[in-house]
């Protein structure tokens, strides 16, 4: 595979550059097969796995009294909520084609933190929110006052800007105001501000939930109907917005159903007519939830009896969308959408493109899939996205959905997409269930936008995310919530910055959900530079490999997906030679792999995003999947897309003690190796907890936790694990599942079992060190990666 690098000239060794002094050096064997000693191959310890801050990268010198913890420095912003590829920015477009780093910022400006009040609510009052008249960054801890303090400098475009009369204060000795203590915003890196009136386009809108519901024999045959309308009938009580709160719903199958909820019961109108949609009662279908709450309540109770005997299999989903839109664009709020099969009738209705597993053997044909088929939902998306309405996709479906297109609703409204695939209300119900009581009653903002700015002499060059851009830099998010990530890249827009440090600052207006108008503030400044060993100190191994998955995913949904991977794999090897170059030439002999301390865990991610279902070349990869996993990456957190990337593989039986802060035992390596047949394994990925089960696990150990003797026969998709109380082994797996569900807060993780050699494809697919049919092992990639760089030394 090294034939097509050829072409890729360089070489850094310049003499200017200190040298790298943090590296790692990984020796590999003398042999000429050269292979790397197993237990020398960088691995992520259990706090890698667990939702690393990387306080380290932020300031690679200083520690807390000296025992190694850095202290995190508040008036930089908390790292869930930005965080930068690299906390020292290169000082040219040359540098950092040097470096060969990615740079940007991955953004999660609602995350949820632990600290209380971490994020302190600031109102300017009468002086107004202070911003640089030029750039309109806001005031932060970065800016310096002049003048006795009636003046102050903008940290982003430098302008020297008057403090309102209102808000002057005057200087200590050391230039400092001397209320800079009492001021959020002059020591925080993370704020949110009272918005007065002028940031307001209209009053902010209530919260308002519109649900529309396929009803047809699949949809009730599966489960989906029921599921759905027993999770809303005990979430009503804990939707967001009190008195506010608005709500409507909508069903369809080859015909839409309205409700009236205005009245004692609830009333339905069917409209058979889907060409021309109009609207029976147009008022009465989007209600205040706390005036009609027993009238929402008995039609949710109500709605699987009214639905049981259905025959229908035609489908209206384009139909049941427009009327939808024209019952909430005047409020926006969310839309809540459930399929069941694919639309068969009127606007929006989609073909069986995926054929049989032959068809997409072909690469155009794997990445056409990926791609959507028809206009429809995209247009549909950016008039829901005028009207501020969020679109919300849970997809119930037996076979092919064409995620890719039906995608095009969340991705263009800030949305999100649920995939259930062969969905049965016994074994995915309470994920379901979950994940919508979730969605609903989560931390959320309305009506948002957000922009980024830097410094000037930077750029933002690139937006990844859900949204629609207006202009050229103001992301439109009709709803944004606490797990909704945001990526940008920094490119520069001169050839050299002159000053000493650049600022990224985020902001993000928006409406709560009790209805105030607020601007969360997220700024950091780091150091500029033009040493790249200061660069690689100081990156951020989680935000590298989010923000390079990204571009990754990109690449692969524009031409092809084999452009993606190599995308990934190239920035990898580069960025591994161009560390070299830095290193003492005492290191450099032809026996060892020398990579950065701070990102020495980047070939494992890097092979690991490669043979995920995102970017694997294996043709039983269904395209729904495929496409279910580019959304999600263009949304998730750095922890989120680290659990799905790199799963924790943990040993039940026999039970290991805890290790570390995280409550679990040690995470093992992902290899077959790890595994054996007398024992029980655990493999959590973000999405779902996978216990296998060896073949020879004892007799003991299933009745202990299953209350069932043997394997034999019996199909472990149906087998439940007993209450806690039962016995120790049944407590301690209760409680390994307890602790890792707790740790991963964006969703539910069900509990699968699968057995040694049945059905557990998915636990062998996650075993990413070893070698597979399209992809070499993690200790190959190493001195491929290794030979690669030597051919470009040499």
């Amino acid at each position: 595979g090294t034939n097509h690098y050829a072409s890729l000239a360089g070489g850094a060794g310049d003499v200017g550059q200190p040298l790298a002094e943090k590296f790692r050096t990984l020796a590999l064997g003398g042999s000429s097969r050269s292979e790397v000693p197993v237990e020398q191959l960088p691995r992520p310890t259990a706090s890698d796995l667990f939702d690393p801050l990387r306080y380290e990268a932020r300031q690679p010198d200083t520690t807390q009294n000296g025992t190694g913890v850095p202290m995190p420095d508040l008036k930089q912003c908390h790292p869930k909520l930005m965080r930068l590829t690299t906390n020292a920015l290169p000082d040219s477009a040359a540098s950092k084609a040097k470096a060969g780093l990615p740079i940007g910022a991955v953004l999660q400006p609602l995350a949820k933190l632990d600290e209380p009040n971490a994020v302190p609510l600031v109102d300017f009052g009468s002086a107004g929110v202070v911003r640089c008249r030029r750039c309109r960054t806001y005031i932060n801890p970065f800016v310096a006052f002049a003048d006795g303090g009636r003046r102050w400098r903008c940290n982003v475009c430098t302008l020297m800007n008057d403090c309102p009369p209102d808000y002057i204060c005057e200087l200590d000795a050391e230039g400092r105001r001397r209320d800079w203590m009492q001021r959020p915003e002059l020591h925080l890196g993370a704020i949110e501000i009272i918005a007065p009136a002028e940031y307001m386009v209209r009053p902010p809108q209530p919260p308002a939930f519109l649900f529309v519901v396929e009803v047809s024999y699949p949809a009730v045959a599966s489960g989906m109907l029921r599921c759905f309308a027993a999770t809303l009938q005990h979430t009503l009580e804990r939707l967001p917005g009190g008195e506010r709160t608005q709500i409507g719903l909508i069903t369809f199958d080859s015909t839409l159903h309205f409700y009236n909820l205005t009245g004692a019961a609830p009333q339905m109108h069917v409209v058979a007519e889907v060409d021309e949609v109009f609207l029976p009662q147009p008022k009465e279908l989007l209600v205040n939830l706390s005036e009609a709450r027993t009238c929402v309540a008995s039609l949710f109770e109500r709605l699987p009896a009214m639905f049981a005997h259905t025959q229908a299999t035609e489908v209206a989903l384009g139909p049941a969308l427009k009327a939808a839109f024209q019952v909430a664009s005047h409020v926006g709020g969310k839309m809540c959408v459930f399929t069941a099969s694919r639309p068969t009738v009127g606007e929006g209705k989609l073909r069986n493109r995926e054929g049989g597993p032959k068809a997409n053997a072909k690469e155009g044909a794997m990445t056409d899939l990926l791609k959507p088929d028809v206009d429809f939902y995209k247009t549909m998306a950016v008039d829901c996205s005028k009207q501020q309405l969020c679109v919300d996709v849970f997809c119930c479906n037996a076979a092919y959905a064409d995620l890719a297109t039906l995608g095009q609703l969340p991705k263009f409204t800030g949305g999100s997409i649920y995939h259930y695939p062969g969905f049965s209300d016994t074994l995915h119900g309470e994920k379901l269930s979950c994940d919508l009581q979730h969605n609903l009653k989560r931390h959320q903002g309305l009506e948002a936008v957000l922009r980024v700015r830097a410094s000037r002499g930077l750029k933002i060059s690139s937006f990844y995310g859900h949204f629609i851009i207006r202009g050229s830099d103001l992301l439109a998010l009709p709803n944004v919530d606490e797990d909704k990530t945001f990526a940008v890249e920094i490119a520069h827009e001169e050839n050299n910055l002159n000053a000493t440090s650049a600022c990224v600052q985020a902001a993000l207006l928006y409406t709560t959900t009790s209805g105030e108008r607020r601007i969360r503030c997220l700024t950091m400044e780091v150091p500029v530079t033009s040493a790249l060993s200061a660069m690689f100190e100081s990156a951020d191994v989680d935000a590298c490999t989010s923000l390079m998955s990204r571009i990754a995913a990109e690449a692969a949904l524009n031409s092809k997906l084999l452009d993606g991977a190599e995308k990934l794999q190239h920035t990898c090897m580069e960025m591994l030679r161009n560390y070299r170059s830095l290193c003492p030439p005492a290191a450099k002999n032809t026996a060892s792999l020398l990579m950065p301390e701070s990102l020495h865990l980047l070939p494992l991610y890097t092979i690991a995003l490669m043979k995920s279902a995102l970017f694997s070349q294996s043709t039983d990869v269904r395209a729904d999947e495929r496409s279910h996993l580019m959304f999600m990456v263009a949304t998730m957190s750095c922890h989120q897309a680290a659990a799905l990337m790199h799963p924790r593989l943990l040993r039940v039986f026999p039970a290991e003690e805890a290790a570390g802060n995280t409550g679990l035992p040690h995470p093992l390596p992902l290899s077959a190796q790890s595994l054996h047949g007398g024992g029980a394994f655990l493999l959590d990925d973000g999405v779902a907890l996978t216990l296998w089960l060896g073949r020879d696990v004892p007799t003991q150990f299933l009745q202990a936790v299953f209350g069932w003797p043997t394997l034999e026969n019996v199909d472990p998709g149906t087998l439940r694990l007993l209450p806690a109380q039962t016995s120790a082994q049944a407590a301690h797996l209760h409680a390994l599942c307890d602790t890792a569900r707790v740790q991963r807060s964006w969703g539910f993780l069900p509990l699968r079992v699968v057995k040694q050699g049945h059905g557990d494809a998915p636990l062998v697919r996650a075993l990413i060190e070893d070698q597979t049919k399209h992809m070499m092992s993690y200790p190959e990639y190493i001195v491929h990666c290794h030979r690669y760089i030597l051919s470009k030394v040499s």
